[in-house]
């Protein structure tokens, strides 16, 4: 007895279809693999944009801090702390008399002091400084840019005497006996991409303590 026979129309393996289907589904395996891939390295790209940027800030604001911790005060040259907004946000202004080499002492000669005025100017941190005290030209004006993407600027002075915190400064012959510098950034652009986490702007603070009070 002899066992039946397939028909001669049906053969092993894939059909065209099968095969089709089975191309478009690896595809789209593929596709969302690669996708969360690019979507995680720029997630942790972003990250390490974002750490070294603050760390970055954070030896600025301290350089700031050293700065301001050794500037005079003058008759002439008042220090002033202005309270300033800009698109909503903090813009402040902040003068002083500070050391030409950043040192302190008591004995200081008025040719080596400098002016500097540190502002925000729209998403920048700038920093001038003026070596001449008498100068009528802007010759002897040096503009720094100290950091950029910078949502707000804002500055707070202890009055010591007062024992309270203010948002300006602009009283004669007397120097606020410490500070707070806090530095507002916009969100890494990168930020932005679909599928990744929602950053708000970040803000780096430094406190200042003024040996001249």
């Amino acid at each position: 007895m002899s066992l039946p026979t397939r028909p001669p129309d049906q053969e092993d393996g894939f059909t065209l279809i099968e095969m089709l289907v089975a191309i478009a589904l690896l595809a789209v395996v593929a596709a969302m693999v690669f996708g969360s891939l690019v979507t995680t390295n720029r997630a942790i790209e972003a990250g390490r944009d974002l750490s070294a940027r603050e760390q970055t800030t954070r030896r600025v604001l301290h350089v700031m801090a050293e700065e301001i911790s050794f500037s005079k005060q003058s008759t002439e040259f008042q220090w002033v702390g202005i309270n300033g907004t800009y698109a909503g946000y903090p813009a402040d202004t902040l003068a002083f008399v500070a050391m030409n080499d950043g040192s302190s002492g008591s004995t200081a000669k008025e040719s080596e002091m400098i002016r500097v005025v540190y502002t925000r100017d729209r998403d920048r941190l700038i920093r001038y400084a003026r070596k001449n005290l008498y100068g009528l030209t802007d010759e002897s004006l040096g503009q720094v840019e100290l950091a950029d993407r910078v949502r707000g600027f804002n500055l707070r002075y202890f009055d010591g005497q007062g024992r309270v915190w203010v948002d300006d400064w602009q009283t004669a012959n007397k120097i606020p006996a410490a500070l707070l510098i806090e530095v507002t950034f916009e969100p890494p652009e990168t930020l932005g991409i679909p599928g990744t986490p929602d950053v708000d702007p970040w803000t780096v603070r430094e406190w200042v303590t003024i040996e001249a009070s």
